[in-house]
């Protein structure tokens, strides 16, 4: 009868188990965004400059969606608003933290982020968030950090006459940043990518090492304006770039994190993979940010044994 029992009670369990996990994969825009925003407003809005003894973690993510988790984390959160991009300063295992809404595209990543390095002068960057996936073996829910990011819309194409468009034709130029390399030349040279901070990435493996539950792996990420549904295009960038997975701010977080000299990563969450025909799921949005400061965590570990 015992086993009887304990066998109902399992099923019940996984049942209720199930009804969680559709009701988060069922998760909307207009769901989960008033939420988040009902909080935000609820917080006390700063009225003088921010100032801590230590220099913060700066966190990013695009979307109201994708910040959410990183600022219910945060212990006695404090808003600031600049040119109407949201930041949201406060602490996380006893230690500052400043989550950044930066805003969906290139121009909101990189303004933000120069205004947020002005204002917080943070010790490193995390960017986070949701990418397309390219690459076969990263699907829905498995996270990729970049080892390295490309600007997949900085390119130059040889002349085609109307009716002859061939994608093969282009070329990636590369990104104008700030060469400490060349500290004589006055113009910002072209980079065809950026590499992550060699440090963060030692974290952020040591991190997904201890949490196998987790699928991580590392790789490229490519960002543009855009979002590509085109097959061969997909191909194209995979094949001669080897871009692993896409979204729109990874790169230009970058770029102005080298122009300040600042340590960088970015950490992306798998939430489509067009070529597997896997579609766009939201709610992928929250376990990256679990994820990330899981990262966070380890990283202020770091910083606190002057590792970093």
């Amino acid at each position: 009868m015992s086993l009887i029992k304990n066998f109902f009670m399992i099923v019940v369990a996984l049942f209720f188990i199930a009804s969680d996990i559709a009701s988060v994969e069922a998760l909307t825009y207009d769901e989960i965004n008033p939420q988040v925003e009902g909080y935000v407003a609820s917080l006390p809005t700063a009225k003088k400059d921010y100032k801590s003894r230590q220099r913060p973690i700066l966190i990013q993510g695009a979307m109201t969606a994708e910040v959410g988790n990183l600022i219910k984390a945060l212990k006695n959160p404090v808003v600031y608003w600049n040119m109407h991009y949201l930041f949201v300063a406060g602490t996380y295992k006893n230690y500052p933290v400043v989550v950044s809404r930066t805003g969906i595209g290139m121009e909101n990543a990189a303004a933000s982020t120069a205004l947020a390095i002005k204002q917080f002068n943070p010790i490193a960057v995390i960017n986070q968030g949701t990418a397309g996936g390219y690459a076969p073996n990263l699907h829905v829910n498995d996270i990729i950090i970049g080892n390295n990011s490309i600007n997949c819309s900085m390119y130059k194409e040889e002349y085609q006459a109307a009716g002859e468009y061939d994608i093969t034709k282009q070329i990636l130029r590369g990104t104008p940043a700030y060469d400490k390399d060349k500290k004589e030349d006055t113009e910002f040279r072209r980079f065809h990518e950026f590499k992550a901070d060699e440090k963060l990435l030692r974290i952020a493996k040591t991190t997904a090492a201890l949490n196998p539950n987790w699928n991580v792996s590392f790789g490229t990420i490519g960002s543009a304006n855009g979002w590509n549904n085109s097959i061969d295009h997909i191909n194209f960038l995979r094949d001669n770039y080897g871009v692993d997975a896409e979204e729109m701010e990874t790169n230009a977080v970058a770029q102005i994190c080298q122009n300040a000299e600042l340590p960088f990563i970015g950490i992306r969450i798998i939430s489509d993979n067009t070529p597997l025909g896997e579609q766009f799921d939201l709610a992928t949005a929250l376990p990256c940010q679990d994820f990330s400061l899981l990262v966070a965590e380890r990283l202020i570990r770091n910083i606190k044994a002057g590792k970093f």
